[in-house]
């Protein structure tokens, strides 16, 4: 498992890169992402704080995803936070974007529960500035998944079916997914 690096230090770190129950959670990720293999102009998701399967993470933490691009206006309504998995209620929180609209920060409305896991869900079909998608595969090395639609999979409660356009990949995901627990 990876320790939650301290926010000052994942605050230098994520700014310093270059390149955000009810079965619903895969039980192993899937090798494609929705956009093709990317190439050197491709935007990719470069960051995500607290990363996949960190652990003690504190409970005043913001979520933040890094890309190497600048994204398209409205592309933050693509991301949540649940407690537990994404079958459970989400968290409400609010998103702000950096200046070069690279860099995503969200923070909950109150502190998360301590010795709590919570999963950060990330839409499939984001786009860039340019309009053109953005590959998650990088998220796979920062403990990133999958979230395919199993049989009874669940999001917030409701099935995942009726999630809405933005989140169905063309992989045939419902996007990325990142579980970290609290300290």
């Amino acid at each position: 498992m990876k320790r939650f690096v301290p926010s000052s230090m994942a605050a230098a770190t994520l700014l310093g890169v270059v390149a955000c129950g009810g079965g619903s959670q895969p039980s192993s990720p899937m090798t494609t992402g929705a956009s093709a293999t990317p190439t050197a102009s491709s935007t990719v998701l470069a960051a995500v704080v607290p990363s996949g399967n960190s652990v003690a993470v504190p409970t005043s933490t913001a979520i933040v995803m890094r890309f190497n691009h600048a994204m398209l206006a409205g592309m933050e309504k693509y991301m949540d936070l649940h407690a537990g998995d994404t079958s459970g209620p989400t968290v409400p929180m609010s998103c702000d974007w950096s200046s070069d609209r690279t860099v995503l920060t969200c923070q909950p409305a109150t502190p998360l529960k301590g010795q709590t896991r919570y999963t950060i869900h990330m839409g499939d079909s984001m786009m860039d500035a340019d309009d053109h998608p953005v590959s998650m595969d990088p998220g796979l090395v920062m403990g990133g998944q999958w979230l395919t639609a199993m049989m009874g999979g669940m999001h917030a409660g409701s099935p995942m079916g009726m999630m809405g356009s933005g989140w169905l990949g063309s992989n045939g995901s419902y996007g990325m997914v990142f579980s970290f627990a609290t300290a």
